[in-house]
């Protein structure tokens, strides 16, 4: 082999393992980011389940059911504050109440935030006192 042919292969041999390199890097940093997705999916899953054993427990002791003309329903203001206090979150977990738009119950909200803020994962679950069996004939 001449000199050239030599600098020529090395030349290709430090660019291909570069390459490769990158490739594996971004491959781990995708795995990585994979994971931590799929833990907080199971934490944001984990809260749902324990919001819904609470408030079915709960809600009828403290009396979070109010009857009214349209049925009985829930109070978002004092579910959000109970919740807030026997269900606390998560660092980087959000939680929201608010009221169905056909006044079916509550919806909850949990969010999982990165370290900027942004959205990572969102899950939603309608409360209806009726399915609790929350409601008195």
């Amino acid at each position: 082999m001449t000199l050239a042919e030599v600098l020529v292969s090395t030349l290709l041999l430090g660019i291909s393992s570069s390459a490769a390199l990158g490739v594996w890097s971004g491959s781990a940093q995708a795995l990585q980011r994979s994971g931590q997705q799929r833990q907080g999916a199971a934490q944001l899953e984990l809260m749902r389940l324990a919001s819904q054993r609470w408030i079915a427990d709960h809600a009828a002791r403290l009396d979070l059911v109010s009857a009214g003309p349209e049925g009985c329903h829930l109070d978002a203001g004092a579910v959000a504050a109970v919740t807030d206090q026997a269900l606390p979150l998560a660092q980087g977990v959000t939680r929201r109440w608010f009221e169905d738009q056909t006044h079916l119950g509550l919806w909850q909200e949990l969010t999982l935030l990165d370290d900027e803020g942004a959205v990572l994962i969102r899950r939603r679950q309608l409360f209806s006192p009726a399915a609790l069996g929350l409601c008195r004939p």
